[in-house]
């Protein structure tokens, strides 16, 4: 189960999960995303589920589990890859832009979890992964709002993480650096030029890597490995790019 799945690394992760031999849901408020993803992998068959879903709404999120299960039975893997972000200044969000990224970002991954719960409870098993950024780490301006739901998901994560060890699940999170989607904002040439001149590793992170980090994590199986939530950002620890502010981060 892959929240957010139509685009960038959550479809990068639905690739992959289906090349493993897994079977897949994938997620989007727009149905016409979700149509299309499905019919890309085949059709809505066997081992794809395709949902339209606003999983800021808890009604919907309950339907959802419920939908998976009556399909696939049970739920090993969930992760929580819906986010949101606009940049703006601090000053200039507004409370309703406040509201939109905390509930699309943090709001839908607790109700996921929190509606999972029951099912992997049952199981005596199963994994949860929160996408999170380093973002919640570092100073990111122009996305106060985003690297506040990020940094509120980590603490999430590590509480979860305690309570529900006892039960078999592990709740973990993987918090990414910047990474080249469709979508991505590197994708602009001096952006990205900037980008890498300032990353150790002389790049930026692939969408296809992101998601073979996030489903490797999954796939190791020890119960001491929970509540943890990993970076994944070539040991860049400088000041994120802004939208705000062009050009190199400072040193």
């Amino acid at each position: 189960m892959i929240t957010g799945s139509t685009s960038g690394i959550g479809l990068a992760m639905a690739q992959d999960a289906l090349a493993r031999g897994m079977r897949v849901v994938v997620t989007s408020r727009s149905e016409t995303k979700v149509a299309r993803v499905a019919h890309e992998f085949g059709g809505d068959g066997d081992r794809v589920l395709g949902v339209a879903v606003d999983l800021r709404e808890a009604p919907a999120v309950d339907a959802l589990v419920d939908q998976v299960v009556d399909r696939f039975g049970r739920v090993d893997l969930w992760v929580n890859n819906a986010a949101g972000l606009f940049f703006a200044a601090a000053q200039d969000i507004t409370p309703n832009g406040w509201r939109a990224i905390i509930e699309t970002t943090l709001t839908s991954a607790f109700l996921c979890c929190r509606a999972v719960f029951p099912v992997m409870r049952e199981q005596q098993a199963g994994c949860i992964v929160n996408i999170s950024s380093t973002a919640a780490y570092l100073p990111h301006p122009g996305a106060a709002h985003y690297a506040a739901a990020k940094a509120a998901l980590n603490s999430l994560t590590q509480t979860l993480g305690h309570e529900w060890a006892p039960y078999g699940i592990r709740v973990n999170g993987v918090a990414f650096g910047p990474v080249l989607t469709a979508a991505s904002r590197y994708h602009d040439p001096d952006l990205r030029a900037a980008m890498e001149r300032d990353q150790p590793t002389g790049r930026i992170l692939t969408a296809a890597e992101a998601a073979d980090i996030v489903l490797s994590l999954a796939a190791i199986g020890s119960p001491h490995l929970t509540g943890e939530t990993i970076r994944v950002d070539g040991a860049f620890r400088s000041v994120l790019h802004s939208p705000l502010t062009p050009g190199p981060a400072p040193a």
